[in-house]
C-alpha cells in the first residue's frame, strides 16, 4: 500500500527551470501527491515467457527504477536464467540501491550487478556500450543470444540510441547507442506492431 520514488533533484539552469523534482523535494511527510487512476505503458516483462532466458537491464542514473522492480519480480517468480543489471552513474555515491543489489547477488547465483561510475577517481571511464564492445557478459558467464535474450534499456536517449526512419531506411544517431550495437548482433527493437527483444523506455 505504498509507492517508492527514485528521483534526483534537478537544479535550475539559466535556460531551464525543472517543473517536477524541485516541487517533490519540497514535500514533507503527510503532504499529498495526486496520482492518476490508471498506470499506462508497454515497458513491462510481458514478453519474457521463457524462465531460462538471459535478461539484461541497461540504465543510466535513476533509469534503473523500473528495472529494480522487474529484477525483484523475475527472482520472485523463480526465473532461473541469467539476470544482469548494468547501471551507469557519475559517482559511486549516485548508486542509490547498490547495497540491495549486492544482497540479491549473494542470495541468487544467477543475478549479476554491474555498477559503472564514469567520474569516480581511480575507476576507468567506461559506458554501457563498452560492455557489449568488450564482451563483458561472457566474462561473467552470460552468453547473449538474439534468439533467447531480452534487453531492457531505460534512461538517457543517447545511451539507447534509437534509429530514425529516413526515406524508408533506419538511420542511427552519430553517437553509437546500445540499440545499434545489439541490432548488429541480430537483435530487434520491440515496437507496438512488431515484437522484438530490445525493449526501451526513454527517461526524457
Amino acid at each position: 500500500d505504498e509507492l517508492e520514488f527514485y528521483i534526483v533533484l534537478v537544479p535550475p539552469t539559466p535556460d531551464n527551470t525543472p517543473a517536477l523534482t524541485p516541487r517533490l523535494a519540497l514535500k514533507h511527510e503527510g503532504d499529498r501527491i495526486y496520482l492518476g487512476p490508471k498506470v499506462a505503458g508497454r515497458y513491462t516483462l510481458n514478453s519474457v515467457i521463457d524462465p531460462h532466458a538471459e535478461i539484461v537491464f541497461f540504465s543510466t542514473g535513476t533509469g534503473e527504477a523500473p528495472h529494480n522492480g522487474m529484477v525483484v519480480e523475475l527472482l520472485r517468480k523463480g526465473h532461473t536464467g541469467p539476470i544482469v543489471s548494468a547501471v551507469t552513474v557519475r559517482q559511486n555515491a549516485d548508486l542509490g540501491y547498490a547495497e540491495k543489489h549486492r544482497e540479491l547477488e549473494d542470495r541468487y547465483p544467477n543475478y549479476h550487478y554491474l555498477p559503472m561510475p564514469t567520474r569516480e577517481e581511480g575507476v576507468p571511464k567506461r559506458y554501457l556500450q563498452d560492455l557489449l564492445r568488450d564482451d563483458d557478459f561472457a566474462k561473467i558467464g552470460v552468453d547473449l543470444s538474439s534468439t533467447t535474450s531480452h534487453i531492457f534499456l531505460c534512461g538517457n536517449p543517447a545511451m539507447i540510441g534509437l534509429p530514425e526512419e529516413v526515406d524508408g531506411e533506419q538511420v542511427f544517431p552519430e553517437t553509437v547507442g546500445v540499440v545499434q550495437l545489439l541490432t548488429e548482433q541480430g537483435f530487434t527493437v520491440d515496437r507496438r506492431n512488431v515484437p522484438g527483444n530490445i525493449h526501451f523506455e526513454e527517461y526524457w
